[in-house]
């Protein structure tokens, strides 16, 4: 009799009850201080607002309780964020090589909340590339390319080896210091091509009366899709190609590559543009045969680029 006056009337036991209760039950057990944190009114501690429940309708910031602090809870919710955006970022690959041009239309169209943002995926295409990829890719050439073909050597690249190199020992040690710091460096200012292209992009559709940013956003996805493609092409094609060859270069196999390359980006072109642009068959198409010509030039200057920034920055002793 005492007991079920004390657990009825006194406030403290019928607090204890309850927890008890929901221990029992597999329910979140609430502190003291995170019911009086979840009916009271405090000040957001990022905007100043003021905050009636668990987040700032204002800046999104969580009102911090006691349970926050649970290594538990901590735990919880680091493998929850981390699985979260997964699960974003594989949604988003997922769309971005099965359905071209979708991704950039659910972004304008206010659908992001699924996916990851246009630039953060980029950045982690362009990570996965500049760990997988080898270091000579798509966007670098070894200095024997440059020291051998046109077009380069059509804009001095045999002359400037000549002046580094003057016989085989030091143009052989020159190669190897070349070939190592042009595949990091091609890899770090890719990201030069999005506002290059989507300027391009703004200029072939113009008529589709688009901001620029919408050009940006599907210019990024783009070059996210050229990543994830080359990625793949390197570690499943080329790796093994000049691993069974034994070669560091193949003009052929380079000349070869880049027409299936270039081919794949223009159809993947084609189809994204015209799902986004919303144009005619025959005016994507030649929009997209221009764009990749676009490509192909800004590419081949790009390379050069790097090209005297790496001879250049390079000292034999």
């Amino acid at each position: 009799m005492l007991k079920l006056y004390a657990i009825t009337f006194n406030p403290f036991f019928n607090l204890l009850h309850l927890n008890i209760n929901a221990i029992d039950m597999h329910k979140p057990v609430l502190t003291i201080h995170d019911q009086e944190t979840a009916h009271k009114t405090v000040s957001c501690v990022s905007c100043g607002n003021a905050v009636s429940g668990t987040y700032c309708n204002v800046c999104g910031e969580k009102v911090i309780a006691d349970r926050d602090f649970v290594l538990k809870h901590y735990i919880e919710e680091s493998f929850e964020g981390l699985t979260h955006f997964d699960t974003k970022f594989f949604r988003s690959v997922k769309v971005l090589a099965t359905k071209p041009g979708l991704l950039t239309v659910n972004f304008s169209s206010g659908k992001r909340v699924n996916f990851v943002k246009p630039f953060q995926l980029f950045l982690i295409c362009n990570l996965l590339f500049f760990l997988l990829a080898g270091k000579l890719n798509i966007f670098s050439q070894p200095l024997w390319a440059f020291y051998h073909y046109r077009p380069y050597i059509s804009f001095g690249t045999k002359q400037a080896v000549l002046e580094k190199a003057s016989n085989d020992k030091q143009f052989e040690k020159l190669a190897i210091a070349f070939n190592e710091h042009i595949g990091t460096e091609s890899k770090l200012f890719i990201v030069l091509f999005i506002p290059v292209m989507a300027a391009a992009f703004a200029l072939l559709f113009i008529r589709s009366k688009k901001y620029f940013s919408e050009h940006l956003v599907f210019a990024t996805h783009y070059f996210s899709f050229i990543l994830i493609y080359f990625t793949l092409f390197t570690l499943l094609i080329s790796t093994p190609f000049y691993a069974l060859n034994k070669s560091n270069f193949s003009s052929s196999y380079d000349a070869i590559s880049s027409l299936i390359n270039l081919s794949v980006f223009a159809v993947y072109l084609g189809i994204a543009a015209r799902r986004f642009y919303n144009t005619g068959k025959f005016y994507t198409v030649v929009a997209a045969i221009l764009t990749i010509l676009f490509f192909s030039a800004s590419l081949y200057g790009y390379r050069l680029m790097l090209f005297y920034k790496t001879i250049y920055g390079i000292h034999l002793s």
